[in-house]
C-alpha cells in the first residue's frame, strides 16, 4: 500500500527538476524584459518585442530538451520505487497464508502494467509540456506589452513598470495550456500528472496480485482533510467482486463503493487514497475506528483565538511556505532583469519570519524542501538579508 504521506511526497523530486525549469525561464524572461531600454518609437518596439518573443522561445525549447531526459529517468525511478512498495505488505499477507507470489520482477503481467502506467504518465506529461515553449511566449509578450504601455503613456516609469512585469510573472507564470484552455505552473502541473499517475499504477498492480492469488477482501488508507465524497468510504473494508457477509460481518462492494476505477473515485484525479489486502479472519477491524475517522478533522490546534483541525494548518502552513518561494522568486526575477532588490528582500525577510512564527506558535516544523528555490543559495540569501536590513519597509 503506498500512505498518504507517501503519496503527498511522491512527485517531490519531480516538482524539484521542474521547479528548476520553471526558475531557469522566468529568469531569462526577467533578463529580457529588464533590457526593453530606451526602446519607445512604437515601430521599433513591435520589431524588438517580435524578435524577443522568438528568442524566449527557442529558449524555452532548449531549456525543455536540457532538462527532458533527467525527468524521465526521475520519473521511471518514481514509478518503479511504487510499484516495489504498493506490493510489498500484500505479498507478506499472501506469503503468510501460504501463497507463493512471484517476484514483481519476474511478474510479466505485472512488469507490462508497470510499463503501461509509467507510459500513460510520461506521454501525459509530454503533451503538457508540448505547450510550454508557447504559453511563455504569450506570457512574455502580454507583460512586455503591459510595461511598455505603463512606460510610453506615463503612467509608470521605466523601471516601475519592468518591476511589476518581472513580478507578475515571477507570482503566475504558467507552464502549461490544457486542451481545455486552463494553464497551470509547472510545477502544479507535474505534481497532479505524477501523483495520479503512480496512485493508478500501484492500484492496477495491487489488483492484477489479487486476481493472481484469487485474494478479495481489501481495506482502504484514511487521512485528514479528504475530499467529503471520499471521507464517507476512507478506512474502511470492502469486497472485490460484490457485497458480502462474512463471519457476520458485512462488506460493501469494493469498487461501487468507492468509485475505484473512476476519475473522481478511489486512485482517481490528485487522490491520495490507497488500499491494501486483508484477511477477514485475522483483521476483521479495519486499522480505523468510527471514532478515529470521526477525530481525523476534529478542531484541536488553537491559532490566534481559534481551533482549527491539522490539515486546516497544514494548508495554512503550505500557503505562506508559497509566500516564501513566492519571495525567491521574485528576488531572482528582480535580480535577472536588473533591478534593485531592496523591496523583494524586505517581503522576503517578512514573508520568511511570518513562516517561522506560524511553525513555531502551531507545534509544527519547518521543511526546507517546500520553501527551495534552485537559483537562490547562499550567497542570494546573505545578499537579501543584508539588503532587507538596509530597509526596514515592507
Amino acid at each position: 500500500m503506498l500512505t498518504p504521506d507517501y503519496l503527498e511526497n511522491v512527485p517531490a523530486a519531480m516538482m524539484r527538476l521542474w521547479q528548476q525549469v520553471e526558475e531557469d525561464i522566468l529568469q531569462d524572461v526577467a533578463r529580457r524584459i529588464g533590457k526593453m531600454g530606451d526602446v519607445t518609437a512604437t515601430a521599433d518596439w513591435q520589431l524588438w518585442r517580435r524578435e524577443q518573443t522568438r528568442l524566449v522561445n527557442r529558449q524555452v525549447l532548449k531549456i525543455l530538451a536540457k532538462y527532458s531526459g533527467k525527468s524521465e529517468a526521475e520519473l521511471r525511478r518514481i514509478f518503479q520505487t511504487a510499484a516495489a512498495k504498493a506490493l510489498e505488505d500484500d505479498d507478506r499477507l499472501y506469503t503468510s497464508a501460504g501463497l507463493d507470489p512471484p517476484d514483481p520482477n519476474e511478474d510479466p503481467a505485472l512488469l507490462n502494467l508497470l510499463n503501461a502506467g509509467y507510459e500513460q504518465t510520461a506521454g501525459t506529461w509530454q503533451n503538457l509540456t508540448a505547450t510550454t515553449a508557447a504559453t511563455v511566449s504569450q506570457q512574455f509578450t502580454a507583460a512586455a506589452d503591459r510595461a511598455w504601455l505603463q512606460v510610453a503613456s506615463g503612467a509608470f516609469d521605466y523601471k516601475t513598470a519592468v518591476r511589476r512585469a518581472v513580478n507578475g510573472l515571477a507570482q503566475h507564470m504558467a507552464g502549461v495550456t490544457y486542451p481545455t484552455g486552463h494553464q497551470d505552473t509547472l510545477e502544479v502541473a507535474v505534481r497532479r500528472a505524477v501523483l495520479t499517475g503512480v496512485n493508478q499504477t500501484a492500484g492496477k498492480l495491487q489488483i492484477a496480485r489479487m486476481e493472481e492469488m484469487g485474494w478479495q477482501f481489501v481495506e482502504v488508507s484514511a487521512h485528514a482533510g479528504a475530499r467529503p465524497e471520499h471521507a464517507k468510504w476512507q478506512g474502511r473494508q470492502y469486497h472485490r467482486g460484490g457485497a458480502v457477509t462474512y463471519n457476520g460481518k458485512y462488506y460493501p462492494d469494493f469498487e461501487k463503493a468507492t468509485g475505484y476505477g473512476t476519475g473522481a473515485g478511489l486512485c482517481g484525479w490528485n487522490c491520495r487514497h490507497s488500499f491494501f489486502a486483508i484477511d477477514p479472519d485475522l483483521d476483521p477491524l479495519p486499522a480505523w475506528s468510527e471514532e478515529d475517522l470521526a477525530a481525523l478533522d476534529a478542531k484541536n490546534i488553537e491559532y490566534k483565538g481559534k481551533l482549527y483541525s491539522r490539515y486546516e494548518i497544514s494548508q495554512k502552513q503550505r500557503a505562506l511556505e508559497r509566500k516564501v518561494r513566492a519571495a525567491k522568486k521574485s528576488y531572482l526575477a528582480e535580480d535577472a532583469a536588473g533591478l534593485d532588490t531592496t523591496q523583494s528582500a524586505v517581503k522576503l525577510k517578512t514573508a520568511r519570519q511570518n513562516l517561522s512564527a506560524f511553525v513555531r506558535e502551531t507545534g509544527g516544523r519547518n521543511d526546507s524542501a517546500r520553501t527551495f528555490v534552485s537559483g537562490f543559495g547562499c550567497s542570494e540569501a546573505r545578499t537579501a538579508t543584508a539588503a532587507s536590513g538596509r530597509n526596514k519597509e515592507p
